[in-house]
C-alpha cells in the first residue's frame, strides 16, 4: 500500500503548480518597507544637520561682516582712493602706491579665499554625503 500512495501522490500532485511561498514574500515586503523607513528617517536628519550647518556658518558670516564690514568697507574705499591717485601720478610714488594696493587687497583676498573653502568644503560633505 505504500507504494501505491507515493504513486497516487506523484500523479496526483504531478500537474499542480507549485505553492507560493506567501509569507517569505511578505517578509521581503517588509524588509523592504523597513529599508525604505530607514533611508527617509536618515536623510531626514542629514537635511536637519545640514540646515544646521548652513544656520551656523550665516551666523558666522553675519558676526564677521557686521563686526569688520564697515572696516572692510573704509578700507577698500581707501583703496580705490589710493588706485585713482597713483594712476593719476606719473611719478616714481605710483610703484610705492601699487604695492600697498596689493599688499592691502592681499589680505582680503586671504579671508576670501578661506570662506571659499569653507563653502566648497561643505559642498563636496553635502554630495559625499548623499546616496
Amino acid at each position: 500500500m505504500n507504494d501505491n500512495f507515493d504513486a497516487l501522490m506523484k500523479r496526483s500532485f504531478a500537474e499542480a503548480p507549485e505553492p507560493a511561498d506567501d509569507g517569505f514574500a511578505v517578509n521581503v515586503g517588509h524588509a523592504v518597507a523597513r529599508r525604505e523607513r530607514t533611508l527617509k528617517l536618515r536623510s531626514y536628519f542629514q537635511y536637519g544637520a545640514l540646515t544646521l550647518g548652513a544656520a551656523a556658518v550665516s551666523y558666522g558670516l553675519y558676526s564677521f561682516v557686521g563686526g569688520s564690514g564697515q572696516e572692510l568697507a573704509a578700507t577698500f574705499g581707501g583703496e580705490a582712493a589710493r588706485v585713482q591717485g597713483a594712476l593719476s601720478v606719473s611719478s616714481g610714488d605710483a610703484t610705492g602706491a601699487a604695492q600697498g594696493i596689493m599688499q592691502t587687497l592681499g589680505a582680503g583676498f586671504t579671508q576670501i579665499l578661506l570662506v571659499t573653502a569653507a563653502l566648497a568644503g561643505g559642498a563636496v560633505a553635502f554630495r559625499a554625503t548623499q546616496d
